[in-house]
């Protein structure tokens, strides 16, 4: 599983064309969905056999709209993350990329480089998530 954040609110269609290209597959092989649908009982596990890309998006609030959880991707959690810097920063599509063990994520897509964030965790409102950038001490 791999988890990262859209900030700008996006349609599910961009979402699933910015993976199609990260992930270099056809958008008809990305099931884009919410938790709630997955686990309705209508749901077919026949949807899953050809899909190169489950892609599971939670609306948030704060600093990002999105929070996407990609599951059954054929490459490692560094490749994923890679893929989509590139693609975010080539297509400007503002994300914040998980790159550490202690809350440090990168925001990608905003800027020339991507710049080192942190998320805030004294946020208590539930589906919010608010990032910080380092303060400096110069």
């Amino acid at each position: 599983m791999f988890d990262f954040f859209i900030k700008n609110p996006i349609s599910i269609d961009e979402i699933i064309e910015f993976l199609a290209s990260a992930l270099g597959c056809s958008s008809n092989k990305i099931l884009a969905t919410t938790f709630e649908k997955l686990n309705d009982p209508s749901f077919s596990e026949n949807d899953l056999n050809e899909i190169c890309c489950l892609c599971i998006y939670s609306n948030v609030n704060g600093d990002a709209s999105w929070l996407v959880n990609l599951y059954r991707i054929s490459a490692t959690d560094d490749e994923i993350r890679d893929k989509i810097i590139a693609v975010s920063q080539l297509k400007h599509i503002v994300c914040y990329i998980p790159n550490d063990d202690f809350n440090g994520y990168l925001l990608t897509g905003e800027s020339e480089n991507p710049i080192q964030v942190y998320e805030n965790e004294d946020i208590e409102e539930k589906n919010t998530y608010l990032f910080n950038k380092p303060i400096s001490t110069y």
